[in-house]
């Protein structure tokens, strides 16, 4: 059990900082409730510094942020052992798989993901963003959050259809002083990072809009955007910015969808959309033209149940 009231079940996922459990939070004999518990891996909560600051962070954060498609994080706890403090991150349960086990699925069985599901899980995403973007403190004053690290890994689709942006350990609000990294060290996954942020300049909300529109792009083209060799090349790519045309990969892609897709895409954030809230409502004006995808709800669950079938089918994807 940890701080008394959760009890860990079972390994869902291992990082390079923490692990993963699904757990169960008990507060009585008839009340259960399936939660998600990030613990943080004891050789880098034993370092502290940045390692420890990105941790708390998230915690931080996730606790001044509630909208639908976002994570929810419903405690903190630090438990007291003998060798030294663990720290655990409680979160509720999301009963599916990310969006890039669902990009595995649709490479392996060579079938592309329609647009309708491409386009309804970006929409929902820019919503959680927008929330985040706009935050609010108790004085009214608008103080945004950055996610600074949208990526496919970071992105959870439920069979219930829900969609949910995860990991705001990245996180840069204008309320913290600190810098999470330091001097000289980008932080984050570098293939999903935009031009800007690796000429070290700071992150925007224009920074997330770029990295929504690459895992959006890799979601229908079913390639990887900005891949090479060796870090020093995909930082090369990234700068020069040059995206194949998404509709050259898809025809059936409508044009307004590819052509949002390509405006974030744009090297300089200052002809990208002008905030996660205004590329949400063009790709919900896409999504008006697909009536018969119907139920959006079911259209995802649908896809997370029929993706979770396959990879069980599937070997383990080998860690790079």
């Amino acid at each position: 059990m940890i701080g008394g009231r959760f009890q860990l079940v079972a390994k869902v996922a291992e990082g390079g900082l923490s692990t993963v459990w699904q757990g169960v939070a008990r507060s009585s004999e008839v009340f259960a409730r399936p939660v998600a518990i990030k613990v943080m891996k004891r050789a880098f909560s034993a370092v502290g510094g940045p390692y420890l600051s990105m941790f708390l962070e998230e915690a931080r954060i996730g606790a001044t942020l509630q909208h639908a498609n976002l994570i929810q994080v419903l405690d903190l706890i630090i438990e007291a052992t003998p060798a030294g403090p663990v720290y655990c991150l409680v979160m509720e349960w999301i009963d599916g798989i990310d969006l890039r086990s669902m990009l595995r699925v649709e490479n392996q069985m060579r079938r592309p993901l329609s647009w309708g599901l491409v386009c309804t899980v970006g929409l929902r995403v820019l919503r959680g963003l927008a929330a985040a973007h706009e935050r609010r403190l108790p004085d009214l004053s608008v103080s945004p959050v950055i996610h600074r690290d949208v990526s496919p890994q970071n992105i959870l689709l439920a069979l219930n259809g829900d969609i949910k942006v995860v990991d705001f350990g990245m996180a840069r609000a204008r309320d913290r002083i600190a810098e999470h990294t330091a001097p000289g060290i980008v932080k984050g996954t570098l293939s999903y990072m935009s031009p800007e942020i690796l000429m070290g300049k700071p992150a925007t909300p224009a920074s997330d809009l770029f990295s929504v529109a690459i895992s959006l792009w890799e979601a229908l083209a079913g390639d990887r955007l900005f891949q090479a060799k060796n870090d020093a090349l995909v930082v090369d790519m990234i700068r020069r910015c040059e995206v194949p045309p998404l509709r050259e990969r898809r025809a059936d892609v409508p044009e307004a969808l590819a052509s949002a897709i390509h405006r974030s895409l744009s090297a300089d954030p200052q002809r990208r959309f002008g905030s996660a809230r205004e590329m949400a409502h063009e790709l919900s004006e896409v999504l008006r033209i697909g009536d018969a995808w119907g139920d959006a709800d079911v259209l995802v669950g649908s896809a997370v149940a029929e993706a979770r079938v396959a990879l069980l089918k599937m070997p383990p994807p080998q860690v790079s």
